[in-house]
C-alpha cells in the first residue's frame, strides 16, 4: 500500500496536532477537513518557521 502523501502544515488553535504555530506533516488528504485548524499555504509554514527560528 502506498504512503499518503505528506505536506507541512501550520497549526492554527491549539488541537490533537499541537499549539498554536507549531508545524506539523498532515496526509494531504486531511488538509480540506481541517479548515480553520491548520493553514497549509506556503506562506503560512514560512511564517510559521521564522517564529521557531525566532526563539
Amino acid at each position: 500500500m502506498a504512503e499518503a502523501k505528506k505536506k507541512k502544515a501550520r497549526v492554527l488553535v491549539a488541537c490533537e496536532f499541537g499549539q498554536p504555530n507549531d508545524v506539523v506533516e498532515i496526509d494531504a488528504a486531511q488538509e480540506k477537513g481541517l479548515v480553520d485548524v491548520i493553514d497549509a499555504s506556503p506562506e503560512a509554514v514560512a511564517y510559521a518557521e521564522s517564529l521557531a527560528a525566532g526563539q
